[in-house]
């Protein structure tokens, strides 16, 4: 990375440009973008009576952990002389079973080996709490591999079965029901399956027909019900026989990673014969092939867990497909506020006239300054507490891993690992640890194909706020689907010269003037035009020559502006979001419900129809809302 000279000395060594140069500079950059006159400004406070009712806020990613679970039959363990010695009786297993169901938090499971008496005992045990099908309402046969699911997430509105060959060929009932997310009205499909092991002959040839079988009605099911996803669980015993196939001939994806297509096929290893996938449009996070101490006495196969991601109806409905984030350090919220209001930020007032805006958002509540607030805008992560980020000061040593003791995940590393480009381009040395973290030190990539472990397809530091802004424009059809434009001269001047100087409402006006060439950018690009979310944030405000103090009400409200598809024109974004709440002037704690800049993480991803960042605790159900309220 190359070294710039910090703005404070060019600044000093450069004319600064004349009032007058600077009205016309900025007339001719609006005349030739098309910028429009500011309307009327709001202060981002006064909510209306509409966003009275936090019921009417609407609902985020539907989530759901999904399980596949092989009990160990009780034909196998139970008895005067079991096959199976050493395992505790299937009625007391099956305890350990609820148990951890419960443990895990698991909605929704597929079971596989649920001989007659397990069937009979989970029913009679469970079937206040737990819905099942077949359980014990068809054939003995037909009830070993039953679906469950918690009456109180789910309710149940089809059941069906499908013959699949078992061993030596005779067919057996397979179930597959379809169940509607009571909270959210999402509709799935989920079929569950045991395929034949080689005991005591090859039974490959019927578990190639039972693949085939299942891959047509996931086909079929998906053709009549497009909006609809189908999962599938089960012991399929095998391992690339069975995942080459299914993965390239059906939209399912394996929770644990991998890919196939046509003569192409990579596997995720290590590979089990218990498996997990599911279709578009959702998403799994959190793999797991459990082996504690519980499983292993409970059954002699791994429970395979994971969590389920639907996007929202509203954001599968919208029209986003790019994201594009400005986040800028030092803009003072009154200092933007006044210039809005006088005519000299005619990019900021567009933008809040033709989407929706608030004036009184929140840096995270520990730290005011770039650092700190822009790993949280990235990860959706408060500084302190057992998920924090950990990044207390506006300098790191080591990564954000480092700081927090764990892996953070960030937006880049939803992105990249779910198969699409990132971009990053900066003016700041605020981002150089966010390099380093998510590029040297990134984590592995468990879905889908393995994209490596740079999280960014392209980074760059650039020169200058206006470098940035002029790379973004020249390059503007670069295919990202989330790029990060990171902006720093306004504090470098409100540090140097003071947050209330004629220095600092100039450098406003060229953060405005930057803006203008965003927007135009956004309007001139055939991947970008009518399709993209555009956020623009600050990190934090300016009190004096500081924006350390925290409890400074310069520092920590701050301006957020989001703009797109489908954003209802001038609205505010506390209307939008009832659930939120607007803390006027106070300081407040996360609890308030206020909007923090810390929200920005997962709205950017739910605009991607991709899930949160696994550990986020800001707007990590994606509720955030920026389309029309019914």
């Amino acid at each position: 990375m190359s070294h710039r000279r910090p703005l404070v000395d060019r600044l000093r060594s450069l004319r600064p440009w004349s009032a007058a140069l600077a009205a016309t500079g900025l007339a001719l950059t609006l005349a030739f973008t098309g910028e429009a006159a500011p309307g009327p400004v709001d202060d981002g406070v006064a909510l209306s009576s509409a966003a009275a009712d936090p019921s009417d806020q609407p609902l985020g990613t539907t989530s759901f952990r999904v399980a596949s679970f092989n009990l160990l039959g009780a034909g196998h363990t139970d008895g005067a002389n079991p096959q199976r010695k050493g395992w505790a009786d299937s009625s007391k297993r099956l305890k350990w079973t609820r148990r951890i169901l419960d443990d895990m938090q698991i909605n929704l499971v597929g079971f596989q080996e649920m001989h007659p008496k397990q069937a009979t005992l989970w029913t009679q045990r469970n079937s206040s709490q737990w819905g099942t099908f077949p359980g014990t309402k068809l054939d003995t046969k037909a009830g070993q591999n039953s679906i469950s699911w918690r009456r109180s997430e789910f309710k149940v509105l089809r059941k069906r079965t499908i013959k699949i060959p078992y061993f030596r060929g005779v067919e057996q009932k397979m179930p597959y029901v379809m169940l509607q997310h009571k909270a959210s009205g999402q509709r799935i499909w989920i079929y569950n399956v045991h395929n034949p092991a080689n005991i005591p002959n090859n039974q490959q040839k019927w578990r190639d027909i039972g693949f085939a079988r299942a891959n047509k009605l996931v086909n079929r099911l998906r053709n009549k019900f497009p909006g609809v996803p189908v999962f599938m669980t089960g012991d399929m015993n095998d391992r690339d026989k069975f995942f080459c196939p299914t993965v390239a001939q059906t939209e399912l994806e394996a929770a644990n990673g991998g890919t196939a297509s046509g003569s192409s096929c990579t596997p995720p290893q290590p590979m089990l014969v218990d498996w997990l996938l599911a279709t578009g449009p959702n998403n799994f996070t959190g793999y797991w092939a459990m082996r504690t101490d519980l499983v292993r006495k409970t059954t002699d196969h791994p429970v395979i867990v994971a969590t389920a991601n639907i996007p929202s109806p509203v954001m599968q409905a919208s029209r986003f497909k790019r994201v594009v984030v400005v986040t800028a350090e030092g803009v003072r919220r009154q200092t933007l506020l006044k210039a809005t209001r006088r005519g000299d930020a005619k990019a900021i007032a567009a933008t809040k006239r033709q989407g929706s805006s608030t004036f009184n958002a929140r840096t995270a509540v520990e730290s005011t300054q770039p650092l700190p607030n822009l790993v949280s805008i990235l990860t959706g992560r408060t500084v302190d507490g057992s998920l924090g980020h950990g990044v207390e000061r506006n300098t790191l040593s080591g990564t954000v891993h480092n700081a927090a003791g764990m892996y953070v995940s960030s937006t880049f590393d939803l992105v990249h690992n779910l198969g699409l480009k990132t971009r990053m381009l900066s003016s700041s040395d605020t981002t150089d640890p966010i390099y380093e973290t998510w590029h040297a030190a990134g984590g592995g990539d468990p879905y889908g194909a393995d994209n490596g472990r740079d999280k960014f397809t392209s980074y760059e530091k650039l020169a200058s706020d206006r470098a940035v802004v002029r790379r973004f424009l020249d390059t503007r059809e670069n295919g990202a689907a989330y790029t990060h434009l990171h902006l720093g001269e306004p504090r470098e001047v409100g540090i140097a010269y003071g947050f209330r100087s004629s220095r600092y409402k100039q450098a406003i006006r060229d953060f405005d003037r930057n803006i203008a060439l965003v927007r135009r950018a956004l309007r001139k690009s055939s991947q970008l035009r009518g399709r993209t979310l555009l956020i623009i944030a600050s990190t934090g405000g300016g009190d004096g020559r500081s924006d350390a103090r925290a409890d400074s009400d310069q520092n920590y409200r701050v301006p957020l502006f989001i703009k797109g598809p489908g954003v209802p024109a001038g609205t505010n974004l506390y209307d939008l979001n009832p659930a939120w709440a607007s803390p006027r002037g106070k300081r407040v704690p996360y609890s308030s419900k206020a909007i923090h800049t810390g929200d920005i993480a997962n709205l950017a991803l739910a605009a991607l129809r991709l899930p949160a960042t696994p550990g986020s605790t800001l707007n990590n159900h994606q509720s955030f809302n920026v389309q029309a309220l019914d």
